[in-house]
């Protein structure tokens, strides 16, 4: 893999050897490069609408409302919506409507046409082999009510990432720990994934009221962003680690998850991905000043071979764009993985606009700062992916879904 920065291969093997202690949940002592405050001027509004406290919405089991299938079609089958949603994830659920959820919203616009605010909004779309998008949310996956002790339930809830596995649905959200400022990943479980997500614990026993993240370092960095996927049976999880860098750096690993979500073994078998030691264009434009923030990943499968999609650069610029790299044939990739098509100088796909920095291939609609990418499958088995993109006048991000395709030496989205 190409690096733009070298390390000693002795400080490799320590970063190694600490990384399973530093995963457990413990005490705060350092803090992490600066965030890049995903759920932007949102947060203030997670838990109340004027005076309304967040209310959760009931489940509703009725076919798609008309507004959810106004939308816009921006190129062959790109679906783009007018609800504002940052980072992104989306699942088939067992209807076979698609569902996808994003971080935390204020005053979002529901459905049934009232406004109020979302822990974890989600938005019901499409059917089989049509994915469309939603103008509207359905309601609240994982409402303040559910939230264990652990968290700050008076911010907001960033990046969940679901799967269903084992005959339920899994949740991995990103929550800011209950008296620091460190943020930490928690895992939640539901029986569909229009159903309300509950903390889920290590064992059946314990999953009433699970009371410990799922990934918090002892020394206050951040784990965040986490993002599930299945291979051969088994769960694997992909997250944002800051735990493997130091200072402004940050990094993605990978680990394998048992059967009720929790990383086995202490996350012995943890690898490190991707860092932003692997890439220059983290800072492009912004300034060795500010964080080199790699982030919100998403591990795929192509013939037979593993990629990762990862977001870099600040995602309140039209910088902020989508890396891919090249990982092996193993879903934990075991040397790390290689930025594609001259990956360590450009993103691979980005804005194409003066206010860019020169991606490989752009994306429908050539909006600013298209990040937060996660690659889905419908009904056929033909791939997806669905993405944010930045509305520069007022801060505001938009999801998207598109298919993903291999046309002239690499992966489009049309």
């Amino acid at each position: 893999m190409h690096k733009r920065k070298t390390r000693s291969a002795a400080a490799g093997l320590i970063t190694v050897l600490a990384v399973s202690a530093t995963l457990a949940t413990g005490a705060t002592s350092a803090a992490s490069p600066a965030p890049r405050a995903s759920t932007g001027a949102a947060q203030a509004g997670t838990t109340a609408v004027g005076s309304r406290t967040v209310d959760s919405t009931a489940l509703d089991n009725t076919a798609l409302d008309s507004t959810a299938l106004d939308n816009r079609a921006i190129g062959s089958t790109a679906t783009e919506s007018t609800f504002k949603l940052a980072d992104p994830d989306t699942v088939r659920a067992n209807t076979g409507h698609f569902i996808t959820y994003g971080t935390s919203r204020g005053n979002a616009k529901m459905c049934d046409g009232a406004t109020r605010g979302l822990k974890v909004p989600y938005l019901v779309h499409g059917h089989g082999k049509r994915v469309g998008m939603s103008n509207c949310a359905k309601g609240d996956a994982l409402p303040r009510r559910n939230l264990p002790n652990w968290v700050n339930k008076n911010k907001g809830i960033w990046a969940p990432g679901v799967v269903k596995y084992n005959g339920k649905y899994l949740m991995y959200y990103t929550a800011q720990k209950a008296g620091t400022g460190q943020r930490c990943v928690g895992l939640a479980w539901a029986k569909g994934a229009r159903s309300e997500f509950r903390p889920y614990g290590e064992t059946l026993r314990k999953a009433k009221r699970q009371d410990h993240p799922w990934a918090c370092p002892r020394s206050g960095r951040w784990v965040i962003d986490a993002n599930p996927y299945v291979a051969g049976g088994r769960l694997y999880v992909t997250y944002r680690d800051d735990a493997v860098t130091r200072g402004k750096e940050t990094g993605i690993s990978a680990v394998r998850a048992g059967k009720h979500g929790w990383a086995r073994k202490g996350f012995a078998g943890r690898r490190t991905v991707i860092t932003s030691k692997d890439i220059d264009w983290d800072t492009k434009g912004t300034g060795p000043e500010h964080s080199h923030v790699i982030e919100n990943p998403a591990m795929f499968k192509w013939n037979g071979r593993w990629f990762i999609a990862y977001s870099a650069n600040r995602w309140q610029t039209a910088r902020y764009s989508t890396g891919i790299a090249r990982c092996g044939t193993n879903p934990i990739p075991q040397n790390g993985c290689a930025p594609m098509r001259r990956g360590v100088q450009r993103p691979y796909f980005g804005f194409k606009g003066k206010a860019g920095i020169n991606p490989w291939r752009g994306l429908p609609g050539n909006h600013a700062g298209p990040g937060g990418m996660d690659v889905f499958k419908t009904a056929d088995g033909s791939n997806h992916v669905v993405w944010h993109w930045l509305k520069r006048k007022n801060g505001t991000r938009r999801p998207i879904t598109g298919d993903l395709v291999w046309r002239d030496g690499g992966f489009r989205v049309r």
